[in-house]
């Protein structure tokens, strides 16, 4: 057998391995491969925890708004709103501090 003739034998299997071994390097570690998705899922897992404490945090606000505003304001709602935005208190009371 002279040489052109084992290269040529050979050549079809080394390129479909180069091949192979590219698109399955690239499947796994490129931008859009399995390590990336996985990276991906896992910031979407973070972000749906974060979204769910802040609509929670926006129930509770809406629910403190409510009590503010319309036709029955809560008057211990208030007291407590102008108590802290103006600073004031009564000299018998003892303030403790929230965390607002």
């Amino acid at each position: 057998m002279n040489r052109s003739s084992r290269i040529s034998k050979w050549l079809p299997l080394v390129l479909g391995a180069l091949c192979v071994g590219y698109f399955g390097f690239h499947a796994t570690w490129g931008d859009r491969g399995l390590l990336a998705t996985r990276h991906l899922q896992d910031r979407t897992a973070e972000r749906q925890l974060l979204l769910a404490e802040l609509e929670a945090d926006r129930i509770a606000l809406q629910r403190r708004v409510g009590l503010l505003s319309g036709p029955s304001i809560d008057a211990d709602i208030l007291d407590e709103q102008v108590r802290k935005t103006l600073g004031w208190s009564r000299p018998d009371e003892i303030i403790i501090l929230g965390r607002d």
